[in-house]
């Protein structure tokens, strides 16, 4: 088998893209955490900040769509009612899969410690749009 100068093109292509894929991976559980750190809380406007302010994003969960930012933030805010009461969210990113250099999709793991001392635990499928101001979803799909 040859080693051809195509070849050798897309190996050096495959390995720039490492460090850049291991970055744009760590913004994102970034992201997340910030998140996380909002909603345990209670800071619905923190916890919001990673999604894309855009009408034409969207959250699926429970056979329902919820489409647009402000829509979102509607769907939430009566969780964020009494920050005290707020369970305290932890989250991981289990895949990352770049989709174009603007957009990935990403597999996460959440756990949640309830103020009653119960635990929770699941996963949840989002897609990611890299704006100016950074990673941001743009597609939640959480139940």
């Amino acid at each position: 088998m040859k080693f051809s100068a195509l070849s050798a093109i897309a190996l050096t292509i495959a390995l720039a893209a490492g460090p850049a894929l291991a970055d744009d991976r760590a913004d994102v559980a970034k992201v997340l955490a910030d998140a996380s750190a909002g909603w345990s809380r209670g800071e619905l406007d923190t916890f919001m900040a990673s999604y894309e302010k855009a009408p034409q994003i969207n959250y699926v969960s429970g056979g329902k769509v919820i489409q647009g930012y402000d829509a979102i933030r509607a769907m939430y805010a009566p969780r964020f009612a009494d920050p005290k009461a707020m369970p305290k969210l932890s989250t991981e990113v289990v895949d990352f899969d770049p989709l174009g250099a603007d957009y990935a999709a990403v597999i996460g793991r959440f756990n949640l410690d309830m103020p009653n001392g119960e635990k929770a635990t699941g996963l949840f499928s989002l897609v990611f749009h890299k704006t100016a101001d950074g990673w941001r979803i743009v597609s939640d799909h959480s139940g």
